[in-house]
């Protein structure tokens, strides 16, 4: 039978277990529609097993990043990272592709690779079995997985990160992530295009700044928005 996202926090994920599944991975990614700086991705997997052996309730006040506010993104975000990773039901890996990168290819073929290698990652770091590991992608795409090192199941889904717990968690933890690239990194190299304030994407005062000074290494000048500029 087709499994279907319904209203519980967890309840796809319970779907998945009960069919046999124990560890479920979800993954987001933040950033591809900005016209500077990385795309960023996440995968990440609770273990409701161990959860639920020592009473760890899971995280409160999760969903789609998009309708958190930056607040509510940091406190979920510390909850995560700030625990005991030994003893921490919350396993994530982080994957970025640079600016170059996405215009040497493109953005869906960098945003996929970014999928395979953050999933491959987490199932290679945390020696997930493979016949019980299975991942869910937000978006109408998945990425390559049958032929590399983890052949496991990967299922896309529009709108994930509202309906699946562990995307949601991973769009929490990539928005979170990329932000702090650029708000911190990305700003300090190039103070002049408020990288802080507007995290490389295409609003009217980036557009301005970038007539006024050109664009900078961090610009993907693939994009529409960039194109012909030097």
């Amino acid at each position: 039978n087709r499994i279907k996202a319904s209203d519980g926090p967890f309840s796809y994920e319970e779907s998945l277990m009960e069919r046999g599944y124990k560890y479920i991975i979800g993954s987001d990614e933040v950033g591809r529609g900005s016209i500077a700086g990385p795309v960023l991705v996440a995968s990440c997997s609770i273990n409701i097993q161990r959860s639920r052996e020592l009473s760890i309730p899971l995280i409160a006040g999760v969903g789609d990043s998009k309708t958190l506010t930056e607040k509510e993104r940091m406190e979920i975000y510390q909850q995560i990272v700030m625990s005991d990773p030994a003893a921490s039901i919350y396993k994530f890996n982080c994957v970025e592709r640079s600016p170059q990168q996405i215009d040497n290819s493109n953005i869906l073929k960098a945003t996929m690779e970014g999928f395979q290698e953050s999933i491959q990652n987490l199932v290679l770091e945390e020696n997930m079995p493979l016949d019980r590991t299975y991942s869910i992608v937000d978006g109408k795409s998945t990425p390559k997985l049958v032929n590399g090192p983890t052949p496991i199941p990967c299922r896309p889904m529009v709108n994930a990160d509202s309906k699946v717990y562990t995307v949601s968690m991973a769009s929490i933890i990539a928005k979170v992530t990329r932000d702090k690239i650029m708000r911190t990194q990305a700003h300090e190299m190039y103070p002049e295009y408020d990288f802080h304030i507007n995290k490389g994407y295409s609003t009217r005062e980036h557009i301005e700044k970038i007539h006024k000074y050109g664009p900078c290494p961090l610009h993907r000048m693939s994009f529409k928005a960039l194109k012909h500029r030097s």
